[in-house]
């Protein structure tokens, strides 16, 4: 099994596999739509207004969170299997520095008059958004993959 572990690291473009997958992912990817989206309209500072910015900002805020408390779980499952604990924890990393840039990239800034402004672009969004889902992807792989180890394991024993 150590075997495929290491194929799955080398992956750069990752499909989802499994149906788990995908139904974990898509409130992620439904969150991470409304602030690429956001970001692909053009705004001015004087047209974007304080509560959309802060609305954004929530969202950013709400995406880390969620993406912290995903990583503690990987981490945990990767400290329990020393066979995936290497990928797992650096596909957690990798999750969590996306998470950390979303936080960053929603954050609102005010100009020298205290009006909010958007500073980022959607290119740096999009970069974020791409790395987030394919961390999250990886994790959830190798999840999957230890659970149906486990599956085998017990099979065996039966």
């Amino acid at each position: 099994m150590t075997s495929t572990y290491e194929g799955l690291s080398s992956q750069k473009s990752l499909e989802i596999k499994t149906k788990s997958i995908e139904t974990t992912l898509v409130p992620l990817v439904t969150q991470i739509s409304t602030l690429v989206n956001f970001k692909e309209k053009p705004r001015s500072s004087l047209t974007t207004n304080e509560k959309t910015l802060n609305a954004i900002n929530r969202v950013g805020e709400a995406v880390h969170m969620a993406v912290e408390r995903f990583v503690s779980v990987g981490e945990s499952i990767g400290n329990e299997n020393p066979e995936i604990k290497s990928d797992l924890i650096d596909a957690c990393r990798e999750a969590r520095t996306s998470g950390e840039a979303i936080k960053r990239i929603t954050c609102v800034e005010y100009d020298n008059f205290g009006k909010p402004v958007c500073v980022t672009d959607r290119h740096s969004m999009v970069q974020a958004a791409r790395g987030l889902l394919s961390a999250v992807t990886r994790v959830l792989l190798l999840a999957d993959m230890v659970v149906v180890k486990q599956i085998i394991s017990t099979k065996k024993k039966v």
